[in-house]
């Protein structure tokens, strides 16, 4: 089976070529504009052949120059101010324009154009209008810099905001899993140990996917496994946890601790309280393109008045504010009475993706 880092190598390698392919076809197409631009307006010794000869290696040789260009602008503005790149450019214009003419002029016997009388009079006819093509594409380059920075900028932001919305979550959890702990440190010793280290690899876990947005189903199911084994032990068999998920989802890429803090907020304010305790589903299937997770209980349900922005607790607004980071207008969200008679329904519906395929870009 192919990886998803051979996916992104491939779409590499065929996206390359198809940029040069459309920088030619745009290259071509200004060349071939100019040409007949000279041809319409020329007098009647000007031939369509005539017309290509000196309109299209002017548009070529920009065209062979432009990486170029935007590789030197990119690497002397690094860092530097705007008004620092723009004064960059007056040298540059001169010393690019001056290259991009020296090199039609020796192109020109090749394509069957004659040695111009005079050679000062052929650079000085074209100065201008060169440089001024020389400042296009350097602008074009230098805003291409900006736009690149502002979304490398927007996206660690991003990251950072979800790192901040884990640390939230994460010591939230740890403070539960140790009063559990505490509590039993008398009592129970033995099961203290134990619960010790299954805390101990959840911690592990947590830290090996603390810099990972996406994580593969399987891997966040397991992660709730280790959790809810601490958990049935605080509660000593009073709560109920089922967790079904269909195999063909179990490489889904979902966002990591999502659903423990969601069937934590069902122990504590669903089933917890009630003194017979009651019971948690966990389901996740493939509606079509969607991946639908669903955390359903029995418990106490909703008040009337109930609304997620103001009295949903820690782990609802957080779980709502990753999935808006990781999906923007792509998800479902809802938390709704689970029936008349009580308990609470959690909905997640997420875009469809394998592992963590989202993550990987080409350069």
């Amino acid at each position: 089976m192919r990886s998803a880092l051979d996916d992104g190598s491939l779409s590499g390698r065929f996206e390359r070529p198809m940029l040069v392919l459309w920088a030619f076809l745009f290259w071509t197409f200004l060349g071939l504009f100019f040409a007949l631009q000279n041809y319409v307006l020329g007098d009647e010794t000007m031939t369509w052949s005539l017309a290509l000869r000196w309109a299209m290696p002017q548009w070529y040789v920009w065209g062979l120059l432009t990486p170029g260009i935007a590789a030197v602008v990119r690497r002397l503005g690094r860092g530097r101010s705007i008004g620092v790149r723009l004064a960059q450019q007056v040298p540059l214009g001169i010393a690019w324009t001056l290259l991009a003419i020296c090199i039609r002029l020796f192109v020109r016997p090749l394509i069957g154009n004659t040695w111009p009388d005079s050679i000062w009079r052929y650079g000085l006819e074209r100065f201008n209008w060169d440089l001024l093509i020389y400042g296009v594409i350097a602008g074009v380059a230098i805003a291409r810099d900006y736009a690149t920075q502002a979304r490398d900028h927007e996206r660690h932001l991003a990251e950072a905001r979800m790192q901040s919305l884990r640390s939230q979550l994460q010591p939230h959890f740890l403070f539960n899993a140790l009063n559990t702990m505490s509590a039993l440190t008398e009592t129970d010793p033995k099961t203290a140990r134990r619960l010790m280290e299954q805390l101990g690899q959840l911690l592990r876990m947590s830290l090996r996917h603390a810099a990972t947005p996406l994580v593969t189903l399987a891997e966040e199911l397991t992660f709730l496994d280790d959790y809810l084994a601490i958990e049935t032990v605080r509660f000593e068999g009073r709560i109920s946890v089922s967790v079904r998920a269909d195999d063909d989802t179990l490489e889904a890429a979902v966002p990591g601790f999502l659903l423990q803090p969601l069937v934590e907020n069902a122990i504590r304010h669903g089933v917890g309280p009630r003194l017979s305790g009651g019971r948690i589903i966990v389901t996740v299937v493939r509606e079509g393109p969607l991946l639908r997770l669903r955390v359903q209980d029995d418990g106490l349900g909703l008040r009337p008045d109930w609304m997620t922005r103001r009295d949903a607790g820690v782990g609802i607004r957080n779980t709502a504010a990753r999935l808006e980071q990781l999906y923007p207008g792509d998800h479902v969200f809802r938390v709704t009475p689970a029936a008349p008679g009580g308990g609470v329904d959690v909905q997640i519906d997420l875009p469809w993706r394998l592992s963590r395929q989202p993550q990987l870009r080409t350069a």
